[in-house]
């Protein structure tokens, strides 16, 4: 046989190799391509494939007129410009349940949708509470094996939904890698992502013994939801909190074509309707004149866990005087970093690679939403401070509340009334909590 002829065959070979290769999982390849095109800048907005959750825009968000808005300009243009400055794609200030300003940047509006990232992991809590008050689920602390059942039998089935809720499962973690033929990569582009995720080993610690970040723990959490509904995770979403939320119709990311759902990342829905989970959160689970949760199980999902000051159930706490140590890790991309603690002690937050954000602070009645790049290398710019936008917005509404209570009393001097009946009156009243709005009460 000629040289030519080896070669050839050697070419044939490799191209009928490759193609098999394809064949086996054809969305394992293209997410691999993409992949290597977002490393060079080429980051598409939207993932494929994915299925719709569907909203019907019953809940309207009421906006503040110019004159009527309870945050200062100043604060509000402060806000938009660092906004701009960290090529966010949109933002959006409520106070007291009303929009204070909505900003987009060019070529995003009310209907874009954006990527999520990891602030998905935070409506997977708000469904296991759903689960658990609608009978589905029995308790927090059952055995994940119990809804999914190929780990009925297994040791890792023993694993409570609390311990994966507090990311303290006790499982191994999957290591970012190019390599297509390991499990480290697999677990979130292949077509068929379940065998993998169900492969996850244990790891050389005891699941409640410390806190450890692991996205294994919602896609499992996922898992659950289905095996305990007997539902598509999109049809559970939208059944049991976006229909009910009265927002825009939403997409869950895919592993193929009617596949598996990732729930430890990439819902793409609009900032209005972030903005809207924000103010169910305030409300303590009642939104659009429903209640969808009880108010004492988003008092759980945003109280201290046992293994971390910084972290609930799937909800990042801000309150801690000290940092958050991932604000110290080169992998957050300087998402957690801060020039100062937060003003506000019950600040807590929905929060995805990229400074994805949703902050509620219940006692300022405050809700604020910053969407922006999601994909790529390093998709948030360095510099960012992560109380910028809530401390600004703290400081103008007592700024405000100061200007209004010297008014008063000067209004009432002038009407020789006792100034002692003003004086002394707190900044801010944080708003009361009411058997309307239960903690530990049942509906």
């Amino acid at each position: 046989m000629s040289r030519l002829r080896k070669y050839l065959l050697v070419l044939v070979l490799l191209l009928v190799g490759l193609n098999v290769l394809y064949l086996e999982d054809p969305w394992l390849w293209r997410r691999y391509v993409q992949t290597l095109m977002q490393l060079t800048g080429d980051v598409p907005q939207l993932l494929t494939p994915s299925e719709p959750v569907t909203g019907d825009g019953s809940f309207i968000l009421p906006v503040a007129a110019q004159d009527e808005r309870t945050i200062s300009p100043q604060a509000l243009q402060a806000a938009e410009s660092f906004a701009a400055r960290f090529d966010s794609y949109a933002l959006i200030i409520l106070h007291k349940g009303v929009i204070q300003t909505e900003w987009y940047a060019e070529g995003w509006d009310e209907t874009s949708l954006t990527q999520s990232q990891s602030m998905h992991k935070s409506l997977l809590a708000i469904l296991i509470g759903t689960a658990i008050e609608s009978g589905i689920i029995g308790s927090i602390e059952d055995p994940v094996g119990r809804y999914i059942p190929e780990w009925d039998k297994d040791p890792r089935g023993d694993i409570t939904l609390h311990e994966l809720m507090i990311m303290s499962s006790g499982l191994a973690q999957y290591t970012f890698t190019l390599n297509p033929f390991t499990d480290d990569f697999r677990w979130l582009y292949s077509g068929d992502t379940k065998p993998v995720v169900l492969r996850t080993p244990i790891a050389d610690w005891r699941s409640g013994d410390r806190f450890d970040y692991n996205n294994i723990n919602a896609e499992l959490l996922g898992m659950a939801i289905e095996g305990a509904s007997g539902q598509r995770y999109a049809n559970y979403l939208e059944q049991h909190l976006w229909a009910p939320l009265g927002g825009d119709t939403a997409l869950v990311w895919l592993d193929s074509d009617f596949g598996k759902a990732f729930t430890s990342c990439c819902l793409m829905a609009t900032a209005r309707d972030w903005a809207r989970v924000g103010q169910l959160m305030l409300n303590r689970g009642r939104i659009n004149d429903r209640r969808i949760v009880t108010g004492g199980w988003i008092d759980r999902m945003v109280t201290q866990s046992p293994v971390s000051m910084w972290y609930g159930l799937q909800t990042w706490l801000a309150y801690a005087e000290e940092a958050n140590p991932r604000s110290f890790k080169p992998a957050a991309g300087g998402a957690y970093s801060r020039s100062e603690s937060f003003l506000a002690r019950d600040v807590y937050y929905f929060s995805g690679r990229g400074a994805q954000r949703v902050y509620v602070v219940p006692s300022y009645d405050l809700v604020i939403v910053r969407l922006g790049p999601a994909l790529g290398a390093q998709p948030l710019k360095a510099g960012w401070d992560n109380v910028f936008l809530v401390n600004g917005m703290i400081r103008s509404i007592d700024q405000l509340a100061e200007r209004a209570r010297a008014e008063e009393r000067q209004r009432m001097i002038e009407e020789q009334t006792p100034v002692e009946q003003v004086i002394g009156r707190p900044p801010h009243t944080p708003t009361p909590r009411t058997e309307d709005q239960p903690g530990a009460w049942a509906d």
